[in-house]
């Protein structure tokens, strides 16, 4: 992999200076904690851009065995909004909402486009197989099985997404797998309150339990895999290929689906406080501090983020230090369990991303300095179900060191690590990325002269 740091058009795009982005690459652990590793190259990647007064989008996409998926997904998506209808006039809330949901189809449409010779290839090498009886398979044609074992895993790969957009004051949530995002808001008291308003995709939720096992999934083989993301974009190894997976194969279809969950609009007034993007595997990590309890999660994280806006001078600051403080949980709690004699199933923590947008919330260090409080109390209250947008669930919890919460479960613009990029020296994306959309878009946008006028895209 090559360690050039490669341009991409999505780096040309207005820094929102309102966003810190904090990162950290996935470990491993040896037996008694004294070593950590990387596993893989960084999976994971983000953006944060102010496109204008009236736009501006934050993503996280949260790679699953590779970068690709992620990577394909970040250009195609960034593309279909911002060059897309988003900024017609007359276009009313919900068609901003079908913007983000086309833009989600269409960067599964053009990677699931991108893999035909991976499948051609694939094919071939059944082909090979056919007839043949398991004891001649891996007597002659171990080969081949390593062939056909290697296309599988690309395969396999695929992305989890949560994605805000700030549109004309308004707020929408577009999440698709495990990424998480937490709006913190303050109630009629000032006391500071969190909503989780993206889905979590996985085998905690229910609801994704009871549409698996409609489908004839024997839901109870995956509690081994309880990481395991129920939507993804990719992935076609657990779509069309389903067939292939013992533990999928009983399915009368597609058992992980690239459907979006979509909130909003939510009006951001004076109450809203912070938003917290937050990667698949940052939520992994504190749930395997927390014994995935998802409400103490929330809390958790937000506590941690109240804690470094009061001690930090930057957003960079302030989510960077989030982050550290994480990593070194899921690293203590990995030592306990081995010096309590237990057995760890936490030998390993995932890529890490964390995106703190500030809305109004005090940083009293930086240089200019907002005065306005806001207090924690240990009074605990429910918010009502649906209280600003529809398909929500609401729970309440009470933070026990003098916090309070209602959990409802509702620099570049890229940000990249300079040696995680795997592009050749002439700076051409890899195959994988098909951008032939993206001009016919922007050469679409500047006919009907719906370009934005502030960016290049020459």
């Amino acid at each position: 992999m090559s360690n050039v740091t490669t341009k991409s058009w999505t780096d040309d795009l207005p820094v929102c200076n309102f966003t810190g982005a904090g990162f950290s690459t996935n470990q491993v652990y040896n037996d008694d904690g004294s070593r950590r590793m990387e596993a893989h190259k960084f999976n994971d990647r983000s953006f944060h851009c102010r496109v204008d007064d009236n736009t501006s989008i934050y993503a996280i996409f949260s790679g699953q065995g590779g970068s690709q998926v992620a990577e394909f997904s970040l250009q195609r998506i960034a593309a279909e909004i911002l060059l897309g209808q988003l900024n017609e006039k007359g276009a009313t809330e919900e068609d901003v909402k079908e913007v983000l949901r086309q833009a989600f189809i269409s960067a599964e449409k053009g990677y699931l486009d991108s893999i035909d010779s991976n499948l051609a290839r694939k094919t071939v090498l059944q082909c090979e197989l056919e007839g043949l009886s398991q004891y001649e398979i891996s007597r002659d044609y171990q080969i081949v099985l390593d062939r056909l074992n290697l296309i599988n895993e690309d395969l396999k790969m695929g992305t989890s997404i949560v994605l805000a957009l700030i549109h004309k004051q308004k707020l929408y949530i577009c999440n698709i797998g495990t990424c998480r995002a937490l709006l913190c808001k303050n109630d009629s008291n000032n006391v500071l309150r969190v909503v989780q308003l993206s889905v979590d995709h996985n085998l905690y939720n229910e609801d994704e339990i009871l549409r698996l096992k409609q489908l004839g999934v024997d839901v109870q083989a995956f509690r081994q895999s309880p990481g395991f993301s129920t939507r993804a974009i990719g992935s076609y190894f657990y779509k069309a290929g389903y067939k292939d997976c013992d533990l999928l194969s009983s399915a009368i279809s597609e058992p992980v689906i690239a459907q979006p969950e979509i909130v909003g609009p939510i009006p951001l007034d004076d109450s809203c406080r912070f938003l917290l993007l937050m990667s698949s595997g940052l939520c992994k990590t504190l749930s395997d501090v927390f014994a995935n309890d998802r409400n103490l999660v929330n809390k958790e994280i937000v506590q941690m983020a109240v804690e470094q806006f009061r001690s930090q001078s930057t957003l960079m600051g302030v989510s960077q230090s989030v982050v550290h403080k994480c990593d070194q949980m899921h690293h203590d709690t990995f030592i306990r369990q081995i010096r309590e004699n237990q057995f760890s199933s936490i030998k390993t923590r995932e890529d890490i991303i964390l995106l703190v947008r500030n809305f109004n919330f005090p940083l009293p260090n930086a240089i200019h300095k907002d005065q306005q409080q806001v207090s924690f109390s240990p009074v605990t209250r429910q918010h009502p179900n649906n209280m600003f947008f529809s398909d929500s669930e609401s729970s309440s919890i009470t933070d026990t060191n003098n916090s309070d919460y209602t959990d409802t479960n509702s620099s570049t613009c890229s940000d990249r690590r300079p040696h995680l990029h795997s592009f050749d020296k002439n700076y051409k994306v890899k195959s994988y990325v098909d951008f032939s959309d993206y001009y016919k878009i922007v050469e679409n946008a500047r006919q009907h002269g719906t370009l934005p006028a502030n960016i290049d895209f020459d």
